[in-house]
Formats: C-alpha cells, sequence, structure tokens
C-alpha cells in the first residue's frame, strides 16, 4: 500500500466512520483488480460527499 491509498483509505474511514485499521486489513487481503475495484468504490464515495 502507498502513501496515496493510505490517505484515501483514511478519509474515506473518517468519512463512513470505519476503523482504519480494519479497512486496511481488508485492504491487505485483496488481490490487485479487487484492489482496483475498491479504490474506485471509495474516491466514488470521497466525490460525492
Amino acid at each position: 500500500m502507498n502513501s496515496k491509498t493510505a490517505k484515501i483509505i483514511k478519509k474515506f474511514s473518517d468519512l463512513k466512520g470505519i476503523n482504519s485499521k480494519q479497512l486496511k486489513r481488508e485492504w491487505l487481503s485483496l488481490n490487485e483488480s479487487e484492489k482496483d475495484k475498491k479504490r474506485q468504490e471509495f474516491l466514488a464515495a470521497l466525490v460525492k460527499k
């Protein structure tokens, strides 16, 4: 996970009220295509706020 992804996860967790450590654990368990989909979901939610 690079720093850009970590910042996205942190902002998303703050927005949704979810524990960022839990999101990071889930992130590390995903494969590359799943990570791409999750990243797009996070970015879409952050843009909508």
